[in-house]
């Protein structure tokens, strides 16, 4: 990843940090290019018909300012995967707390599109305290990012399928 589109990464992790800790939990879209965009869904998390249509409207918006990047990050929370413990599972905070028993975790995931670099998915964990209150890692060179591939569930597939042909290369301006 280059240095914009780490910095972009860092941005939209901080903005859903700051988010979480005033009590809301959005998608955050930032986007790069002939000018930048900041979009935000509060309801993202409530109903993927929502979600889906946020990530459609993100990649309109790609498509209006000659796009050189874009990262959507999302608070999720993670598991290892069942039958292959170096697969990750991502499901909606909304639908209960941590399962510990299942070695679950609080994540901002993150999707990045590069026009030069291509994709880039990870996740940022983040721990809650007993009271709800979120605590981040304030590490002053950003936050601490695990890479992961895109799968089933993850944030961002859709904004990719908009913007991206099977080949995973840019579709033509409609």
């Amino acid at each position: 990843m280059d240095i914009e589109s780490h910095f972009l990464v860092d941005e939209v992790v901080r903005q859903v940090q700051q988010a979480l800790r005033n009590g809301d939990q959005p998608a955050i879209a930032l986007l790069e290019g002939d000018s930048g965009r900041t979009l935000s869904n509060s309801a993202y998390l409530r109903d993927p018909a929502r979600a889906e249509e946020f990530e459609r409207s993100v990649a309109r918006e790609a498509e209006t300012i000659g796009l050189a990047r874009l990262v959507l990050a999302v608070p999720m929370i993670s598991s290892p995967g069942v039958i292959d413990e170096d697969a990750v599972r991502f499901r909606n905070p909304n639908t209960g707390p941590l399962r510990d028993d299942d070695g679950e975790q609080h994540v901002i995931v993150w999707t990045l599109y590069d026009e030069e670099e291509g994709v880039s998915c990870g996740m940022a964990p983040y721990s809650r305290k007993r009271d709800g209150t979120p605590v981040f890692d304030d590490d002053p060179d950003g936050a601490f990012s695990i890479a992961l591939n895109p799968g089933p569930g993850m944030p961002g597939l859709t904004v990719l399928r908009e913007l991206l042909d099977e080949n995973l290369q840019r579709r033509k301006r409609r």
